[in-house]
């Protein structure tokens, strides 16, 4: 073999165990590694740790390229001079190290991250004194040798994913049992909605308004349900925090919307003799990926023309969180929907900072006062609060609806305050679309059930906590 082959066979062996960039092991490399180890290991247990950067592509954008590659490759060196004997280390791709550590004890573990984690000064010199280098990390303590190595590591890295919004200060989060169901179901739902949306699984459910004075039925929110053929009536809290994170949500948005427009043309069509086809309003949520479709006025505006639906007849529910994307964006999109007929709420006013700031920007017709308003304590300095809110309302010409509202007590004290709309299962839950249309046409049915506190507790929490997600 000449010189130049042995050569070439080194190098490509080396490009096929270590990193060009860090010099710590390939994934590939490490989690066959990984399964020797824990396999010929006797009394020793250990622990797979899933580490990243925050903000590491921040970090690439503002500081370029080049000093992120060498902040990666500082890193490496660092790790490996601290990492105890006998650990093994691989950079799994871009910004995302794993550890193989002989330790499950977590006082010692979390002792050795902090260690291998601690930034030396060659590293702070890479980047302006100022920028604080912090890392989100997942622990999976190994209990079966026969574990296969890639599932040790996606298990590490959905408890570094959990991580990244814990409070804990040292970001070190340790994968558990309910995180395993979790992450399963996460797996199942995210397999099956393709499926589920071509077979109508996804039902939509209107939860009805009311007028405070009167309590007269004013409209209701559409309020999305999935009809699992294997789990059952899934609440939103289930899929659609999952749906907004990988796009799918804009489908469930547009269903909502058309099945709106379909009942709404039916609704018109069974009053054609009577002088008032639909004295009602009914509200739908814009999610955050809608938002930034650059055509979402028009498509709503078109869907609507279809069913000959008038788009005064239909509320569009942005929350007040999204402002905290990109403001002008939200604002653009909201007057684009307002200039194209359609009436404006912004749901969970006060659950953010920027609320008195927005009001004098907002192109909105209603606030929905946040839930938390009225699931505290109540006290007389939160009355003051809700009451100015309300007053405020009022002086811009804004109506404004109470959300959540759950007993008697809630209810005597905003329609005192001068709300001017209510919902929540003290008047009525979500219902399907047949039984809110038999509402609508024998409303003196509800009066049996409205104000029953008797109702099933349990049954309205968990419906009640699922509607956070709409």
């Amino acid at each position: 073999m000449t010189a130049a082959l042995i050569f070439a066979v080194r190098w490509l062996k080396k490009s096929l165990f270590r990193d060009d960039l860090t010099g710590l092991l390939t994934t590939k490399k490490f989690l066959a590694e990984v399964k020797k180890t824990i396999k010929k290991a006797k009394n020793v247990q250990y622990s797979l740790v899933s580490l990243d950067i925050n903000s590491f592509r921040y970090i690439t954008q503002v500081f370029g390229q080049d000093n992120g590659n060498k902040l990666l490759s500082e890193l490496g060196s660092l790790f490996s001079k601290t990492a105890p004997k006998g650990s093994l280390l691989c950079r799994n791709y871009n910004d995302n190290f794993a550890f193989l550590i002989k330790s499950t004890v977590l006082p010692v573990l979390e002792d050795i991250i902090v260690t291998m984690t601690t930034v030396n000064d060659k590293i702070k010199k890479l980047l302006p004194q100022h920028f604080k280098i912090e890392f989100s990390v997942g622990v999976y303590e190994i209990k079966d040798p026969n574990e296969e190595p890639l599932m040790i590591l996606d298990k590490a890295q959905t408890a570094r994913k959990l991580g990244k919004s814990s409070l804990n200060p040292k970001r070190i989060c340790v994968f558990t049992s309910q995180m395993e169901i979790n992450s399963q179901l996460e797996k199942d739902i995210i397999f099956d909605m393709e499926r589920a949306f071509k077979e109508n699984e996804f039902v939509v459910y209107y939860q009805p308004k009311f007028l405070f004075n009167t309590e007269k039925i004013i409209g209701a929110e559409a309020l999305v349900r999935w009809n699992h053929k294997k789990r059952g009536l899934l609440s939103p809290s289930y899929f659609v925090p999952m749906f907004e994170k990988n796009g799918f949500i804009e489908k469930i948005d547009l269903l909502v919307f058309e099945n709106v427009c379909q009942f709404l043309d039916r609704w018109n069509k069974s009053q054609k003799d009577k002088k008032e086809k639909q004295p009602f309003t009914i509200s739908c949520n814009l999610s955050r990926v809608q938002l930034y479709n650059p055509d979402v006025a028009k498509i709503y505006h078109d869907i609507a023309s279809k069913y000959e639906i008038a788009p005064s007849k239909i509320e569009i529910e942005l929350t007040e969180s999204l402002m905290m994307d990109n403001k002008d964006r939200l604002l653009k999109a909201m007057n684009e929907i307002k200039n194209a007929g359609f009436s404006i709420s912004v749901d969970d006013f006060g659950s953010g900072f920027s609320s008195l700031s927005l009001l004098k920007d907002l192109p909105a017709n209603v606030i929905k006062l946040d839930k938390e308003f009225l699931n505290t304590q109540n006290t007389e300095k939160e009355h003051i609060i809700i009451n100015s809110v309300i007053n405020m309302a009022k002086n811009l010409d804004m109506a404004t609806v109470a959300e959540g509202v759950e007993d008697a007590k809630q209810s005597a004290l905003l329609k005192k305050m001068g709300c001017d709309i209510v919902q929540g299962y003290f008047y009525a839950k979500p219902m399907p679309q047949n039984e809110f249309k038999e509402l609508l046409d024998n409303p003196e049915n509800l009066d049996s059930e409205k104000k029953d506190d008797s109702a099933d507790k349990n049954e309205k929490t968990e419906d009640k906590k699922s509607d956070d997600h709409k």
